[in-house]
């Protein structure tokens, strides 16, 4: 295992571990019919963990990418836009003509553009699982504006917060932006300063185990609290909640992942297969659970959850490898 490998164990295991609670969450495992009583806030707790886990990967090998020597901005964007557009296109395809969603021409093109992002839910139809790329576009291009022209940490955070601040008064006057947008707008910033502040992030994942998992359910308790209670995005309780545990918890996983747990070769593969799986596990279940006769209940929640789940991973894995193949052969894997 090379140096590098050994370094970023801990944030495959991580990407890894967040596909797996994706695949487990839509399966419709956590249903009230499953446990035989009501499970909202736990389905939401997991939601929220998991995509959270995911936008700080995201805000964190965002960074890393950036610090490559080779190209700049216009770099920086078009490695985005490669590997997220094609492949999501095709998604995007797949949700129409196979899962029945219905968009009009107008909600069409701006799906093309991914501008769910801005325009949801007010000015164009809501899709479920596809907002999540959606809205890492949007950090992406926001983000990725202010990582190259605000040169200071210190300026960074002030220009994020004003960014914020605008998009949230335009949320709420004219209805501009996802809601989730802000639900995780500060995690992907979060990821960018764990990369930058090397120093502070060692110090927080050597702090002993025992303050992490402490602090972990803390946050875990204040979340439950408020997804009983039913806030939601853009509630600003909602996302300071909902944010403080996310850090919490994936600074405690991401402690896990450096001891041995972290290096078992499971999680290279989940972590390769994670991006493909995450867009094309629904079209594929709706496939398999039509050519089983599976209709909704029981026997469909455990079908999606183990072989539905395990296809999909395959299938994500192969997809990723092939794709990063051709973008190389192409010359245009950045």
């Amino acid at each position: 295992m090379t140096e590098r490998r050994q370094k970023l164990q801990e944030f495959e295991a991580l990407r890894g571990l967040s596909i797996l609670l994706l695949l487990a969450l839509h399966s419709e495992v956590f249903d009230a019919s499953v446990f035989g009583f009501q499970v909202d806030p736990l389905a939401q707790v997991v939601a929220s963990f998991l995509l959270g886990s995911f936008f700080f990967l995201a805000g964190f090998f965002a960074e890393y990418s950036r610090r490559k020597p080779e190209g700049g901005a216009i770099s920086f964007l078009w490695s985005k836009v490669i590997r997220i557009f094609p492949p999501y296109w095709l998604a995007l395809a797949l949700f129409i003509v196979v899962l029945g969603f219905s968009l009009k021409r107008f909600d069409t093109l701006m799906y093309a553009f991914n501008m769910q992002w801005l325009l949801s839910p007010v000015y164009i139809k809501r899709i479920l699982t596809l907002w999540y790329i959606s809205v890492l576009v949007g950090y992406y291009i926001l983000f990725g504006i202010l990582l190259y022209r605000v040169k200071s940490n210190g300026g960074l955070l002030v220009w994020s917060v004003v960014v914020f601040a605008i998009a949230y008064a335009a949320n709420l006057m004219v209805g501009l932006f996802e809601p989730r947008f802000f639900q995780y707008y500060f995690v992907f910033l979060a990821g960018v300063y764990f990369f930058r502040f090397e120093k502070e992030r060692n110090y927080l994942l050597d702090m002993k185990f025992l303050y992490k998992a402490l602090i972990a359910l803390v946050l875990l308790g204040l979340i439950w609290v408020v997804a009983s209670i039913g806030f939601d995005a853009p509630n600003l309780f909602f996302i300071l909640a909902v944010d403080l545990f996310i850090l919490g918890w994936v600074l405690m996983w991401l402690s896990i992942f450096q001891t041995g747990a972290g290096s078992w070769k499971v999680w290279t593969f989940l972590s390769t297969a994670s991006f493909f799986t995450y867009l094309y596990h629904r079209p594929l279940w709706y496939i398999l659970d039509a050519a089983f006769g599976l209709e909704p209940g029981i026997n469909r929640v455990f079908f999606n959850l183990i072989p539905g789940a395990a296809a999909a991973l395959v299938l994500g894995y192969f997809l990723q490898v092939g794709y990063d193949r051709l973008l190389a052969a192409l010359r245009l894997k950045g």
